[in-house]
Parts: structure tokens; C-alpha cells; sequence
């Protein structure tokens, strides 16, 4: 579910990994594959995902995609 700050640009700036993996999400990657192209461990994918998620209100990963669009947060 998504909170009252649907379409807002998130209180905290989305950092460049999170935007990265951001990004990955947007195109279907799983975590393995972004880790791997992140040169970085899959639980670490997880928290900057975790992460993006709290800083846009998103309850998944479709709405985090959704919202950091809306925010043009994305490449």
C-alpha cells in the first residue's frame, strides 16, 4: 500500500546504488543479476532496495519503480 507521498519526491534523495538498482528492477533483473552487475552480494541488492522503498513509500518493488518514475529518479 502506498502512503500519502504517492507522486512526491521522496523526504531523502535516492542514492546512486539505489538508483541503480532501481533501474535493474525496472527492466525485470532479478537481485542476483543486479548484484552481479553491481559487482556486489544479493543481500546487499535487497537493502538498497529495502532502502529506496522506505524513502518512496513503496510496499513493493513494482510501486518503488512506479514512484521513483513519478519522481524522475530514474534514468
Amino acid at each position: 500500500m502506498l502512503d500519502d507521498r504517492v507522486g512526491q519526491t521522496p523526504a531523502a534523495p535516492l542514492t546512486a546504488r539505489e538508483v541503480d538498482v532501481l533501474a535493474g528492477v525496472a527492466v525485470g533483473e532479478p537481485n542476483k543479476a543486479i548484484a552481479h552487475r553491481l559487482g556486489i552480494g544479493p543481500a546487499t541488492v535487497k537493502s538498497y532496495l529495502s532502502s529506496a522503498m522506505v524513502k518512496l513509500g513503496a510496499s513493493s518493488r513494482g510501486s518503488a519503480v512506479q514512484l521513483a518514475r513519478e519522481a524522475n529518479a530514474l534514468p
